[in-house]
Formats: structure tokens, sequence, C-alpha cells
């Protein structure tokens, strides 16, 4: 954000926009940065293309400023290509909890107080109790309630990390869901993940679940090995029990597991199965229950 925005020339055209953000924060914003603005939840869908929105204070927030919260990261950050940052005490039992399965990152500081809201983040993407003890060790050994070191769980790659110094500097994986699942094999093949991202969007443009299937083809992608998936179609090759190769949709797959009411064949199931070796797909997109939960 710093970046973009703390240039003091006046051409620049990135803005951050504050919504209850005190006095004193505020004046400390405007002091280094060259445009800010404070506005209210309402004014949300007015902001500008590639902008800053910063959200404070909000485990008290109403319903409606919840549904405009929700709106913004669900759909105007991608669109308008924004930057929103949501800071918050707490979210057990607050109205942020139900928005996190919509964020990229849920960051923390290093404070052993975080533990509780660490816990409680793991288990809303149903991470496995022991992998849950584990990765807080981990927090507890490598942060050390140090300044300047940050931990952050990648929503879309279901990894927890952290970063010395600054945040999403000097930055290292400490776990992924159920152990590191080939990553060595395909770390630097991020391009191909977004051109399969960029090709699944384009499939489901004009569907009611478009979000929702977006967020969970990243959770697949970013897991499953790029060579299991043909580039063409987005479908996974078996081979059935007489020998013959069959292909299967990824997109079909992702459509039917957000849609509570589709027939699911047995050829859905097989790769239901097969994405569960390699991803923890939270329960909360598992929509039909002809998948289990």
């Amino acid at each position: 954000m710093e970046k973009s925005c703390r240039s003091k020339n006046k051409k620049c055209g990135y803005k951050l926009y504050l919504i209850n953000v005190d006095a004193k924060d505020s004046a400390k914003y405007k002091k280094d940065f060259p445009k800010v603005k404070n506005i209210s939840f309402n004014q949300l869908e007015k902001t500008e293309k590639k902008s800053c929105i910063v959200v404070e204070d909000i485990i008290h927030i109403s319903k409606r400023d919840e549904q405009q919260l929700r709106t913004a990261i669900n759909y105007q950050a991608h669109h308008k290509t924004q930057k929103i940052i949501c800071a918050s005490h707490a979210i057990y039992k607050t109205q942020v909890y139900s928005l996190l399965g919509f964020f990229n990152f849920i960051i923390f500081t290093s404070s052993i107080a975080n533990v509780p809201t660490l816990r409680n983040v793991f288990n809303y993407f149903k991470i496995g109790k022991s992998e849950i003890e584990k990765w807080i060790d981990l927090f507890k050994s490598v942060g050390e309630g140090k300044l300047d070191v940050y931990f952050y769980f990648d929503c879309e790659k279901m990894t927890f990390c952290y970063s010395k110094k600054s945040l999403f500097q000097y930055k290292k994986i400490l776990a992924t869901v159920g152990g590191s699942f080939e990553s060595g094999d395909f770390e630097n093949s991020n391009g191909e993940i977004a051109d399969f991202q960029k090709t699944f969007s384009q499939f489901v443009e004009n569907l009611p679940v478009k979000n929702e299937a977006i967020s969970v083809f990243s959770i697949i992608s970013n897991c499953v090995n790029p060579r299991y998936i043909r580039r063409q179609d987005l479908s996974v090759t078996f081979m059935s029990k007489t020998g013959e190769k069959k292909q299967i949709s990824l997109i079909d797959y992702v459509i039917s597991l957000l849609t509570p009411d589709a027939i699911v064949r047995p050829p859905l199931i097989a790769i239901h199965r097969f994405v569960k070796k390699f991803c923890n797909v939270p329960d909360f997109f598992v929509k039909n229950k002809a998948f289990g939960k």
C-alpha cells in the first residue's frame, strides 16, 4: 500500500479510504498518504478503482453494514482491483466471523494472545485437531512475541505462513493442510495456475454461484499438481476399472459441489475423492449432501 500511495506526486490517482478509523489514526494516514478520505459503509460501492480501503472496528457492525462489506470483499475487490484491509481484535461470535471465507489472507501479529483467535480461524476452515495443535506450537516457537514478525493464513492455498521484518517480506510457509502434497513438484507453476483460474472464471462468469465457485477452484488449483489438469477444458483424466480413460470436468465438479439439488453421478464422486487427497475444501462450500462432509 505504501508503494502505491505514499508518493506525494499529486498526479497519483491511488486513493485510500477509511471506515471506522478514529480521528487520531486518520490524521496519521493523512500525514503519510496524499489522497485519504473517510467514508461510511454505504459509500463502499462508490469507491474508485485501484484504491485501498481500511476498515477498523468491525466487531459490532450492523447486519446491513456487514452485507455491504461482504459485497465489497466478494465483488469489488476483484472487479475494481481494490485492496480491502479489515482490522479486528476478535473474530469469534462477531459479524466478521461469517466473512472469513471471502478473505485472501488472515493476518496475525506474533503476540501469544492471538492463540485463541488462531484456533478459531483454523476451526472455521476445518483444519484437523492434531494439525491445529502442531500449527499453534509452530506459531509459539517461531514468533516468540517478536515485533515485526507476522503470521498469515492463506485462505486459498490453505497454508500457514510467516513473514520476518515486514509483512510478506522474508516469508516462509510453515505448514500446509495434511502435509506438502507434492508442493515441491509445482512450486514454480504459478503462471500455469493463474491461467487455469482465468479459464475457470470465464466458464462460470454468468452463474449465480460464480464467486463461491472461483474460491473453491482457487483452493483446488493451488493444491492439485497442474500436470493432472488438462489446460483446454480443466478436466482430470481417470482410468476406469476396465482400463478406459475418462475425462471428468473440474468445472462440473465445483458447480455440483455448490448446488444442493444437483444430480451427482459416480464420476463426480470419484473426482471428489481425488481432490480430497490434496485439498481440504471447507465444509461451508460443500452444499450438496451427495458428496458428504
